[in-house]
């Protein structure tokens, strides 16, 4: 039976015969401002119509032959499907009982239970079947817990565990990878991230749709590292939100992948006594970048993320213009990574503190901006040169940007000078003589 559970105005607009449900009355009673509308429509396709001549904006079919259709008005994204039997059998068929909520002429209506949910702030399932309706939603609640600040009590952990086991023992019913990568994404972009990634690894989902990070569980790490590999990778992409909550996807990617590889390159040393995780980077690089193209992220997003991951290790030089050098050919990967490596360190007992000096010598390092492009264009180079099309002057226009981020060129008479300069070195060590004096 349905259960009055409190009065609201909708503040959107309602087509005739539909009723809006979902994640938008739940936002509602917990005092967010939704973005996406649901509506449980009696003719899903007459009230979209109807929403379109009031409101504008796009209307397409989603699934026709079931009757959803999809109007998107500027940001905001309305959904419209059948209304399935009465009103309490549709809402018995959703995921969780905070999203089975349905509004009716200034009312708001759920199962049994929702107040309870609502007023502790909890996630609880309509029923454990309706997990196995849909394999994405033990997924869908982890995201949801996270990015609303949600609670998952033990009976809801187990059902979650017990779905989990079951998508490992039957991977074919593994949901479409697209849908999956959404939700992780979602999930990343929340700023408990951390908190939803330890309950993923809690209920067993972390084994079914990121088994490599599995192997960082329980996984010592001894030197400088008081967290096992797991805690410590939850504890930097809690540090790198901290340090920078808009970090982008890739940085938040990058901050959960920097340390995969270390399970396949874990050795023992004898002469430190402990275990080490020499090429740990290189190796994590490959491996962040397989799983990401499986999960169907575009290939931008694979290849910045398998960047960072590599690069998370590199040590930053003393000297100033080495160090403009650095942060010049690692330009693309900037700041993010950059905020990795500090959230590394702060990850690291002994170590804190030169998460503050990374920060700090970039900063100054970058007080003057990295030059984007070198003085004297492909074609200067050649006639100034008397080169051809070819390597050489892809090798002269890099070592002149380099020369531009040092300080040492600052004009195009200075760049030319360089250039000439730099090619005398070049001849002088083919030839085997002595190079010119500095």
């Amino acid at each position: 039976m349905l259960r009055l559970v409190a009065h609201i105005d909708f503040p959107f607009y309602t087509p005739k015969d539909a009723f809006p449900v979902g994640g938008a009355v739940r936002d509602l009673l917990l005092g967010r401002r939704p973005t996406d509308l649901d509506y449980a429509a009696l003719d899903p396709e007459k009230a979209a119509e109807e929403a379109k001549r009031r409101l504008g904006g796009s209307l397409f079919p989603l699934d026709p032959e079931r009757g959803h259709y999809r109007l998107v008005v500027g940001e905001r994204t309305l959904d419209f499907t059948p209304l399935e039997g009465r009103l309490e059998e549709d809402l018995l068929r959703r995921d969780y009982r905070l999203n089975a909520l349905l509004w009716r002429q200034g009312a708001v209506f759920g199962l049994p239970g929702v107040e309870e949910d609502l007023r502790r702030h909890l996630l609880v399932p309509v029923r454990e079947e309706n997990l196995y309706e849909d394999h994405l939603r033990s997924l869908r609640g982890v995201r949801l817990a996270a990015t609303l600040g949600l609670g998952l009590p033990q009976g809801s952990q187990r059902a979650l565990a017990r779905h989990a086991r079951h998508l490992q023992a039957h991977p074919e019913a593994l949901p479409a990878r697209e849908r999956v990568r959404e939700e992780l994404s979602r999930l990343l972009l929340s700023p408990k991230a951390a908190y939803g990634l330890r309950l993923l690894e809690r209920v067993g989902l972390l084994g079914v749709y990121l088994p490599e990070l599995v192997l960082l569980v329980g996984l010592h790490q001894g030197g400088v590292h008081h967290l096992p590999a797991w805690e410590h990778t939850l504890s930097v992409v809690f540090h790198l939100l901290w340090l920078w909550p808009e970090a982008p996807l890739e940085a938040r990617l990058a901050a959960l992948f920097h340390d995969v590889g270390k399970p396949l390159s874990r050795r023992f040393d004898p002469e430190v006594g402990r275990f080490r995780f020499l090429g740990h980077a290189e190796v994590g690089a490959e491996i962040a970048r397989a799983s990401l193209f499986w999960l169907r992220f575009p290939k931008e997003v694979v290849e910045r993320v398998a960047g960072l991951v590599r690069r998370h290790m590199d040590r930053l030089p003393e000297e100033r213009k080495a160090l403009r050098r650095f942060f010049l050919r690692r330009q693309d990967l900037l700041p993010d990574l950059v905020y990795l490596m500090a959230a590394d360190r702060l990850a690291t007992r002994g170590v804190e503190t030169e998460a503050w000096e990374v920060l700090g010598r970039y900063e100054e390092a970058l007080k003057d901006p990295l030059p984007q492009r070198p003085l004297l264009s492909g074609e200067e180079v050649m006639a100034l040169l008397g080169l051809r099309e070819g390597p050489e002057v892809g090798r002269a226009l890099k070592a002149l940007l380099e020369a531009q981020a040092e300080g040492r060129v600052g004009t195009k008479e200075e760049a030319r000078a360089f250039l000439l300069y730099w090619r005398g070195g070049r001849e002088a060590q083919a030839s085997g003589t002595p190079d010119h004096p500095h």
